[in-house]
């Protein structure tokens, strides 16, 4: 009996790492998580993706699945074509790193690899929020923001290993100077990173706020979780924040659908669990900011896969490769 053929898609963050084989029509049938432990050392950490690897392959056989691609969603600038990780501000172990190039050794597939934000955009376009729609935008709120762009029903990957950065877009001309370099970036306004520290920044100046004592004891305990959790308690502070949130990321909406003419945004990551106190703001914003095309011939929604949407756009892009060859 001929076995089951399967991809195996990876997703590396600055906490987990995530992987999963997956049919081609877009199943999930087992997926692992392990911490990561080691972000420092390359080496340490190539070995032990090679080893999961092996492992997995070994247990696909044991299940009648026969590997046939792998794919790599990681956080950073890469370079796909050559399989190289530029930077990775997160994962330092990523950074320069050969990541195709060294695992090829180890097993004879095809091996892929693009930005996570991207592979969030594709998954969500594949089997989620943005399945249907041949022009998309999706974007992640997290740590910081990122995007990735559907264009004609495919992923636009540009040139440099750069391509939807959305986060990097200028909505504040005057504001914050982002840790990319630029001033008034939307991470700088509508990131969990960034949000929490207008939030401490507005308590220090005695803002009404139920996080109040909370900040004056433990000020590190106030993360991006915190205020989802405040928004959904209705404290105004995080409302606020969230109104804020909201605003900025319309402007930026705004922008790339007047450039692009895209007829769907797909908004996830976890600081997006806020998703009812930002984006009544968001949607008042955009319909103001929509000048020049129809406010009601784009729709922005909430993203479907949670923390799946990565493994199944490397999952896609692995089958993609496939059919390309």
């Amino acid at each position: 009996m001929a076995k089951k053929p399967v991809v195996l898609a990876f997703d590396l963050g600055g906490t987990n790492v995530r992987w999963a084989l997956v049919d081609r029509q877009g199943e999930i049938l087992r997926k692992w998580e392990k911490a990561t432990t080691d972000l420092t050392e390359q080496d340490s950490l190539i070995n032990g993706l090679a080893d999961e690897m092996r492992s997995t392959e070994k247990e696909a056989k044991a299940r009648g699945a026969n590997i046939q691609a792998a794919s790599f969603g990681v956080p950073g600038r890469v370079l796909p074509q050559e399989g190289l990780v530029a930077v990775s501000p997160n994962v330092p172990a990523l950074n320069a790193c050969p990541l195709l190039p060294s695992l090829k050794t180890v097993v004879s597939w095809p091996l892929t690899l693009d930005n996570d934000a991207n592979l969030f955009a594709l998954g969500e376009h594949w089997m989620g929020a943005g399945r249907g729609y041949d022009h998309m935008l999706g974007i992640t709120l997290g740590t910081g923001v990122g995007g990735g762009l559907i264009l004609n029903g495919s992923l636009w990957q540009g040139t440099a290993g750069t391509s939807g950065e959305v986060g990097h877009l200028t909505v504040e001309p005057e504001g914050e100077k982002c840790h990319c370099g630029n001033r008034g970036c939307l991470e700088t306004l509508a990131s969990a990173t960034w949000t929490t520290a207008w939030v401490k920044k507005e308590l220090a100046q005695g803002a009404s706020s139920w996080l109040e004592e909370l900040w004056q004891t433990d000020p590190e305990a106030i993360v991006g979780e915190t205020l989802v959790t405040a928004a959904k308690a209705m404290d105004p502070l995080a409302l606020k924040a969230f109104e804020r949130v909201g605003r900025y990321l319309a402007i930026a909406i705004a922008d790339v659908v007047h450039l692009l003419g895209l007829s769907r945004v797909v908004i996830g990551g976890r600081f997006a669990r806020a998703w009812e106190h930002f984006y009544r703001t968001l949607e008042e914003e955009l319909y103001r900011r929509l000048t020049l095309f129809p406010p009601e011939g784009v729709s922005v929604v909430p993203a479907r896969l949670d923390d799946d949407a990565g493994l199944l756009g490397a999952a896609r892009m692995a089958w993609d490769s496939l059919e390309k060859a």
